[in-house]
């Protein structure tokens, strides 16, 4: 196995999006290092061991097995009482590692591990680099470590089809005991990050396995730091959102939308004459908008604070309504000066209303207080531009 050393894993070896990435979410995880002073230490171990059940149920989702495991929540309690030991000052000894991979439940058909697994799994979890890097590395590594085992079983009794090693919880655990023991939250897994093919898309094709898992960690982290922004804090803790922040994204994003809109009516027309685009904006009040943001900020993880800023697109076609909408939120009640920025979809039909996006918890882009509108802003844009790509996307093909 082809195991790569701290030197290989510096920062600076990484390309610049991934620098960039590590950076934003340093800022992010400083503000949340903030916060914690002001939460109850239990409510903060509640809130990891919550994030840990859902890392279980949203795994078993990405094998295929359902969010409720035949065999009941053995992995679960497992995981959470070893991310206990962990946070108590376990060491990631390889003796520790082999005893984790035997108490820790596989998926059915369980995995052959290869011998000595548990010093390979050590030394990855030991580089001398950024935590998320390390975890990433971490990650590939044990997966490469299964898929070596398993293509050396013996011929004579081959393994029957099972989950892939990307998603059994093994590789997942060593990711979520190494970050949590640099102090980050574990990761907030997501069964539609978890599917190879859509991490690729996400992520980069182009990119090697282990750049594609540091962005896609870094993901998942600033989700779980959102979600641990939102959780209750004593009122000295109290921040005003970035108001000016705020509205000046909502006026990029609404000029953006109906610069879009204006290509978009040519396109839909050629489809159907009488299609008609119509982009609108506003804050959030009651209604349809209120409940569309509330739906966008609980899939992206937190709890949206009283500011919204919204900008629709509205698609009126003959056989339904297409509407996207895209948000600014303060996070956390009280506002915690952190936003987000999160997209939704649907298309309503004489039958009700279909989601069109279907997000993961890592489709929102988080900004600090001290963030910058135009630096920021390139990131925002493309993260527009994404959902308004996916939301034709699924226009065209339900007109064809």
């Amino acid at each position: 196995m082809d195991i790569r050393h701290g030197g290989d894993l510096a920062l600076d070896r990484f390309p610049d999006s991934v620098r960039r990435r590590l950076a934003d979410l340093g800022r992010l995880r400083e503000v949340a290092i903030a916060r914690r002073r002001h939460q109850a230490a239990d409510r903060l171990d509640e809130a990891r061991d919550e994030l840990l059940r859902r890392h279980v149920r949203e795994l078993h989702l990405a094998a295929g097995h359902g969010a409720e495991p035949a065999g009941g929540w053995a992995d679960t309690a497992t995981l959470v009482a070893v991310a206990a030991e962990v946070r108590d000052g376990q060491r990631l000894s390889p003796e520790y590692l082999d005893d984790l991979a035997g108490r820790l439940p596989d998926l059915d058909p369980p995995l052959p591990r290869p011998e000595g697994f548990g010093e390979v799994l050590a030394a990855a979890a030991a580089v001398e680099t950024h935590p998320v890097i390390r975890a990433a590395h971490a990650f590939t590594t044990c997966i490469e470590g299964l898929r070596g085992a398993e293509h050396t079983s013996a011929p004579q009794h081959p393994l029957p089809a099972g989950p892939e090693p990307r998603l059994r919880p093994l590789p997942w655990a060593l990711a979520s005991l190494s970050l949590m023991r640099s102090g980050y939250p574990p990761p907030a897994l997501d069964h539609r990050l978890a599917e190879p093919q859509r991490a690729a898309e996400a992520f980069g094709p182009a990119e090697d396995p282990l750049t594609q898992a540091v962005h896609m960690f870094a993901e998942l982290e600033s989700a779980a730091l959102r979600c641990e922004l939102s959780r209750p804090a004593r009122p000295t803790d109290v921040r005003p959102g970035p108001l000016s922040l705020a509205t000046a994204l909502h006026r990029r994003i609404l000029d953006h939308l109906r610069n879009r809109c204006d290509s978009l009516s040519m396109v839909l027309r050629e489809l159907e004459p009488g299609a008609r685009a119509e982009v609108t904006a506003g804050t959030t009040g009651g209604g349809s908008a209120r409940e569309h943001c509330d739906s966008a900020a609980a899939r992206a993880l937190f709890t949206p604070g009283p500011g919204c800023w919204w900008s629709s697109a509205h698609l009126d076609l003959t056989g339904g309504v297409l509407r996207l909408l895209v948000s600014v939120h303060d996070v956390g009640t009280p506002p915690t000066g952190v936003l987000a920025v999160t997209a939704d979809a649907w298309l309503t039909t004489g039958t009700g209303a279909a989601d069109v996006l279907d997000p993961a918890c890592t489709d929102c882009v988080t900004l600090i207080p001290t963030d910058c509108a135009d630096e920021r802003w390139p990131q925002v844009e493309a993260f527009v531009d994404e959902a308004v790509t996916r939301t034709i996307g699924h226009l065209t093909s339900a007109l064809a």
